[in-house]
């Protein structure tokens, strides 16, 4: 008999060694190339640059590494790439980042930054929610929010 085991998404039996049943591995995979094409637009930002420009070598390092590399993709993965967080009205609910729920800036968020339980999958809205310092508008750029505006 052969060994099988429940593919994480569908919960569908399938043989050991796979990672998904035929049909997730099609929608996997599709996801997965959606999330790689939002990182790799996201990396050749001018913003980012200049983000990893100001930020400490340590730091870019380790997120340049392969551990982290590892880490992060097997999370979003674990969670079957679903945002954790779901903490704005436009979230997406499809997880591309890796959120450190103790900053590793922190002597305690450094010792446990590859720390499963320190990360949250995060979609792109959720994780600029988590981080509002660096996303923050200046208060007079020249945009008339019209939400805000009486009718």
């Amino acid at each position: 008999m052969a060994v099988v085991k429940p593919c994480p998404r569908c919960h569908k039996f399938i043989p050991s060694g796979w990672a998904y049943c035929p049909d997730c591995k099609v929608v996997v995979e599709a996801e997965r190339e959606q999330a790689k094409e939002r990182r790799e637009a996201t990396r050749r930002t001018k913003y980012n640059r200049a983000y990893n420009a100001k930020r400490d070598p340590k730091y870019t390092k380790f997120y340049n590494s392969k551990a982290w590399r590892v880490t992060s993709k097997a999370k979003l993965q674990d969670v079957n790439w679903k945002c954790e967080g779901h903490l704005h009205e436009n979230c997406t609910g499809l997880a591309c980042e890796v959120h450190h729920k103790i900053p590793i800036q922190t002597p305690e968020g450094w010792d446990k930054r590859l720390d499963w339980d320190n990360l949250e999958a995060l979609c792109t809205v959720c994780h600029n929610v988590r981080h509002p310092e660096k996303f923050k508008r200046l208060k007079d750029d020249g945009v008339i929010d019209l939400r805000t505006m009486e009718h």
